[in-house]
C-alpha cells in the first residue's frame, strides 16, 4: 500500500463483536452448554408466560 493510499483511505473502525465470558463464542452464537445462554433462555420463557 502506498503512502498516499494510507493517508487518504477512509477511516472505517472495525465492527465490534460481543463475546460471551463463559463459552468464548460471539453472543449471537452461544453454545448449548453455556449457563449464561440457558439462564437467558429461562428468563425469556418467564417473560412470555
Amino acid at each position: 500500500m502506498t503512502i498516499l493510499k494510507k493517508l487518504f483511505a477512509p477511516k472505517v473502525p472495525p465492527q465490534r463483536v460481543r463475546v460471551c465470558i463463559e463459552c468464548g463464542m460471539p453472543v449471537a452464537e452461544h453454545k448449548d452448554w453455556c449457563s449464561i445462554y440457558r439462564t437467558q433462555q429461562e428468563m425469556d420463557a418467564r417473560k412470555q408466560a
